[in-house]
């Protein structure tokens, strides 16, 4: 502060899309907001919860003959559970499956990553 103007904002909360939570226990994050910030943005915040981050049997393949979909919002539903993946690993798989399709998505995709 004696070389440079700055001002001291105490604690961090909150930067980049990543909860910080700073204790005497430890520093926990979390990214809870970000996925009420996304389910919001592709109108999904009254979906249903699953224990699994899709199904068991699962088999995405391209599909030339389905109906195609815009994909500006199947790129940016990706990326956003992409940046995701950095407090949630357990998505990871799926996420990489489905990022493969981001060239010619189709409903069956975007049903996927839904």
């Amino acid at each position: 502060m004696s070389e440079f103007e700055m001002t001291d904002l105490g604690l961090m909360h909150y930067f980049l899309g990543l909860e910080v939570i700073q204790s005497y226990a430890g520093i926990f994050m979390c990214q809870r907001r970000y996925v009420q910030d996304i389910l919001t943005k592709f109108q999904m915040q009254d979906c249903n919860p699953v224990y699994t981050p899709a199904e068991t049997s699962l088999k995405l393949v391209k599909d030339p003959d389905g109906v195609k979909i815009d994909s500006t919002l199947y790129k940016q539903i990706v990326g956003s559970l992409m940046y995701l993946t950095s407090t949630r690993p357990d998505i990871m798989f799926v996420v990489s499956l489905i990022s493969r399709f981001m060239k010619n998505p189709t409903e069956m995709h975007l049903m996927a990553a839904k």
